[in-house]
């Protein structure tokens, strides 16, 4: 009964998470289809399940209770979420590919159950695998955005959560398949228990509103934190010091922390970065320290080389002027101009690296 209450629950969790993305999709035009699609589906299954076990209807409403060739179409769509989220594709007419086959397999409803079930288990690990090999691409990236660094660790988690749902969904579609007990009740214990770990789900996509209202969300959050430091420094050497460094490493190990703590002034002074482009040479003038110091540092202590720190600092110095209302006076290439880029275009271009959407992109989500 518990369960059974905690099913209608998340089934109406999900339908809810549905409606708040749907109503949001305005400013979150990144919004990930096949997430609200997989929510819809979870949603209205666990929902309608709960309601017939509870006793509310004595009709079967459930799709999978009444075709399962139905869960040929769900395989695909946890795939092309993964997809959509890890490598950002959204390619429509390709994506349609992945469900002609779905599609005729439920127009012929075949009755050769022993071949569908041995296609299905091949079809659902094939996804899987693919799914897996999508995730471990994500682990393994390496150049971020600030966008994209200020909320890895919510994704990353949030996709090992997806990650263990696709598997209990693959698992239990299959076994279901293979079981000679009654599909009824199969589906009833999948729907009841699964609805623990979707729970936590839920939970999870609350606590952290960007799965739910996107990038749009991290933006406000990011123009309210515009002088925060994103990760640009160590406090230990980020990889082995080579034998040519150890004897100035030795040197002036016991000042790199008081080196880096100067530069991070540097890069919040306005005074300094409205009027100079922070080199290695100009940095180092500032500090009164010899450059091949300021080098070691940036070598061995530095997520970033001195060249896209300088871009970094003016492109953060752009965030202030855009939180302060800079482009309701003035243009982008002015924008530009005042953070000491040499042209919009170099402007642009660094912009969109570092902060992972366009300047308009970002102005226009301000306004949203």
């Amino acid at each position: 009964m518990f369960l059974n209450v905690v099913s209608l629950l998340v089934g109406f969790l999900c339908l809810f998470v549905v409606f708040l993305m749907l109503i949001s999709t305005k400013t979150n035009r990144k919004a990930n289809r096949y997430l609200i699609l997989i929510l819809f589906i979870a949603g209205l299954q666990r929902f309608v399940n709960a309601v017939e076990v509870l006793g509310f209807t004595t009709i079967t409403y459930s799709p999978l209770k009444i075709r399962f060739t139905f869960a040929f179409f769900i395989i695909p769509i946890y795939y092309l979420f993964f997809r959509r989220l890890i490598q950002r594709n959204s390619k429509l007419k390709k994506e349609f590919l992945h469900f002609i086959l779905p599609t005729v397999l439920v127009l012929m409803n075949s009755n050769n159950y022993y071949i569908s079930y041995y296609f299905y288990l091949a079809f659902s690990a094939f996804y899987f695998v693919s799914i897996l090999l999508l995730v471990k691409e994500l682990t393994q990236m390496k150049k971020l955005s600030m966008l994209e660094k200020s909320n890895y660790n919510t994704i990353r988690t949030w996709v090992f959560l997806m990650t263990i749902i696709t598997f209990l969904l693959v698992v239990y579609s299959n076994y279901f398949l293979f079981s000679e007990t009654k599909p009824r009740i199969n589906l009833n214990v999948f729907y009841r228990f699964s609805s623990l770990l979707w729970l936590v789900t839920i939970i999870y996509m609350f606590r952290n509103p960007i799965i739910i209202f996107g990038e749009h969300h991290l933006i406000k959050s990011l123009q309210k934190n515009a002088h925060q430091d994103i990760v640009i420094w160590n406090t230990k050497p980020l990889r082995l010091i080579e034998n040519k460094d150890r004897l100035l490493y030795s040197t002036i190990f016991n000042t790199i922390d008081s080196i880096i703590l100067d530069i991070q002034k540097l890069q919040r002074s306005i005074p300094v970065i409205s009027t100079t482009t922070l080199t290695a040479k100009t940095i180092a003038q500032e500090l009164k320290i010899p450059k091949s110091h300021l080098d070691l540092v940036f070598k061995y202590y530095c997520h970033y080389s001195v060249n896209d720190f300088s871009n970094l600092v003016k492109v953060n110095f752009a965030l202030t002027l855009i939180n302060e209302g800079y482009l309701k006076s003035y243009t982008v290439a002015s924008l530009g101009e005042k953070c000491l880029f040499n042209s919009r275009f170099t402007f642009s271009k660094n912009f969109k690296k570092f902060i992972g959407i366009s300047v308009s992109d970002f102005v226009n989500m301000n306004v949203n």
